[in-house]
């Protein structure tokens, strides 16, 4: 597992790179073309442009991957996805619009745009450079996160009463907890509910809600999460093959 996400978070931090000097770059074209003749309408288009079609990824093709067991670490687990990440993307509009409003019209609010993306700039670029989406299941319970947060859900935690449920095209995984004080946070995490983004992961998102719910169905299978034995029999339990 650690290898495959080391792997992963070097191609992240390719991406970082690149999208920095693109967007970087892309601003100051646009913005000295905006002082040269008043209009850039191509140059500003396309970053507002790529911001959506990166949203829009959110929401684009899940994955279709089976979990992978990690003996060493006792896990199985779910992988980032190969292609570049929707917040490079992002990454890169803010780049750009931190060096376009700086070069643009020297207004207040130009200078308050350009402080805004440049402190999120800043903050998505740290972000990515420590850290990759990822998802594991072990004995104690399930640990997700991504570049802006980090959640361990212990099994005990989860209520068995409620149904897991994971809309193929939403691009996360709720999570019904009925013991919120056990569930341990960091970063930027939503209110009153605990969600795991699956949108980035190499793995079905019905897999996982479905693994999810044998685990919180049948704890005394959870000891052995993370050995190939126990592997291949959630691999037939979740196949229908009993």
């Amino acid at each position: 597992m650690r290898e495959t996400i080391d792997r992963a978070l070097r191609r992240q931090r390719i991406a970082v790179t690149v999208a920095l000097t693109v967007g970087l770059l892309w601003g100051v074209a646009a913005g000295w073309a905006v002082r040269a003749d008043g209009s850039a309408p191509v140059l500003t288009l396309l970053p507002l442009l790529l911001l959506i079609w990166s949203l829009v990824r959110v929401f684009g093709r899940p994955g279709d991957a089976e979990l992978r067991v990690d003996e060493r670490e006792r896990a199985f687990f779910g992988p980032p996805k190969t292609r570049t990440s929707y917040r490079c993307a992002l990454l890169a509009f803010l780049a750009y619009q931190l060096t376009y409003q700086s070069l643009s019209d020297r207004d207040v609010l130009s200078w308050f745009f350009a402080g805004l993306s440049g402190a999120f700039t800043v903050m998505l670029s740290v972000a990515l450079w420590r850290q990759v989406p990822k998802l594991a299941f072990t004995p104690a319970g399930i640990t997700a996160g991504d570049p802006l947060r980090h959640t361990f859900v212990p099994w005990g935690a989860l209520d068995p009463a409620a149904p897991v449920g994971s809309p193929r095209q939403s691009g996360f995984l709720r999570l019904s907890v009925r013991s919120p004080e056990l569930v341990r946070h960091r970063g930027i995490v939503p209110r009153r509910r605990t969600v795991v983004e699956t949108g980035e992961l190499d793995v079905a998102p019905e897999l996982l809600a479905a693994a999810v719910a044998h685990y919180v169905a049948h704890p005394e299978h959870r000891a052995a999460i993370g050995t190939p034995e126990e592997h291949a029999r959630l691999r037939r339990v979740l196949g229908g093959g009993g």
